[in-house]
């Protein structure tokens, strides 16, 4: 068995890439790798005897769920049973409705009352497929199994055929703010007039990951069912002919928010767009000139550099749009798109933040923040076929 733990994993996965890769590269790669590993909670937490990756550790004393998810991600390419210790937290905070809670916060405090893009059987998946373990699996199956029930019973899945944010309680104006907060993208431009009633694209995309998760996690032809059936009614329902995008819409009135952003372009990122409908996609990136990839198009009359997600870049967002693009075979937009972003993250060699100016490039929000490091590693490895294959080999 191997002995090695906490940051000798890492120091270990790190060492197979020195000499591998461009050394600017590598130093950017060992950043994030450190900033990951470097904030597991330390003490007694109402998560203990488990161990969780805070957020950042400036800020958000607590464990939250889809950065979790993306914290494994992350970390599995390099301590699989930290990685596990994400999931298995959220598997002992599952509601009674198959819910998995945003928060649990470090004074025990937990937001219940509504949840986060459902990504946590899509990171799973990426565990096992690094790691396998059949009891894990055992233990996630049937919560994921619940979680699902949840999506479809209580997220207009089972009703409509396709899903949109919600969350509990009586009081419009806490269940309308609670909805943007389980969306993860809290104030979006998106949301403006209303998000309970939208079928939400990026939400969507995500459920079409979950059934590929479950297919994997939990063979049975009923994922591969839903999953089709999914993928249909986004291809049927949420592309807007008129502007040749994707985009939220009403399901009450019918109409499409009109909002580009980069969960428009998720339906590439999970492979399931039409060759036309990307090229579409890609026109859009170009005439919207997107170098920097921000939260909503620049030419949006709401655009905000300065705001939480009306402007600034986020690099998970980010990420998924260009890997999308990067896919169907957009390479130099999606190059151009990665190497801006990565530029940013090099020009200050301290740390990794939250987010980005979408303009300057300049670093703002929370610093030392975990999902963005998991995500540089993203852009770093698992960029094209050739850096995947390298990774794999050298983990």
């Amino acid at each position: 068995m191997n002995q090695l733990s906490g940051n000798n994993f890492c120091d270990a996965w790190l060492a197979g890439f020195y000499g591998k890769m461009p050394f600017e590269s590598y130093l950017l790669l060992d950043r994030a790798a450190r900033t990951l590993e470097g904030n597991v909670a330390r003490g007694k937490k109402p998560w203990s005897p488990l161990r969780g990756i805070r957020p950042s550790c400036t800020a958000f004393p607590g464990i939250w769920n889809w950065d979790s998810a993306f914290h494994v991600m992350g970390v599995s390419r390099w301590n699989p049973e930290l990685a596990r210790d994400q999931i298995r937290i959220f598997l002992r905070l599952q509601q009674p409705s198959g819910l998995f809670p945003d928060v649990l916060f470090e004074d025990g405090r937990r937001m219940d009352r509504y949840g986060k893009p459902p990504v946590l059987p899509w990171a799973a998946a990426i565990l096992e497929r690094r790691s396998p373990d059949p009891e894990f699996r055992k233990l996630c199956v049937p919560a994921f199994r619940r979680n699902e029930a949840f999506w479809r019973n209580a997220r207009g899945g089972e009703r409509f055929g396709l899903f949109h944010y919600d969350a509990e309680g009586e009081n419009p104006e806490h269940r309308f703010r609670d909805a943007c907060y389980e969306s993860g993208w809290d104030n979006s431009v998106r949301w403006d007039n209303g998000i309970s009633s939208l079928f939400a694209i990026d939400l969507n995309c995500y459920m079409v990951l979950f059934y590929r998760a479950m297919r994997e996690l939990d063979p049975d032809p009923l994922w591969e069912s839903r999953e089709a059936a999914l993928v249909r009614a986004i291809e049927e329902q949420l592309w807007n002919e008129k502007d040749q995008c994707y985009e939220d819409r009403n399901f009450e009135t019918g109409e499409f928010n009109g909002v580009i952003t980069p969960a428009s372009f998720m339906p590439l990122f999970i492979g399931t767009a039409p060759p036309d409908r990307a090229a579409a996609m890609a026109k859009i990136a170009e005439e919207h000139e997107m170098p920097g990839w921000p939260s909503v198009s620049y030419r949006d009359p709401k655009f905000d550099p300065e705001g939480y997600w009306r402007g600034r870049t986020w690099l998970n967002i980010a990420y998924f749009a260009l890997k999308g693009l990067k896919n169907y075979g957009f390479d130099a937009l999606a190059d151009r798109g990665r190497e801006t972003l990565l530029s940013w993250i090099r020009a200050v060699p301290g740390f990794i933040c939250e987010n980005y100016h979408p303009l300057s490039g300049r670093p703002v929000g929370a610093a030392h923040f975990r999902w963005s490091a998991a995500f540089v590693i993203e852009f770093l490895l698992n960029w094209t076929p050739e850096l995947e294959n390298n990774s794999s080999k050298l983990k």
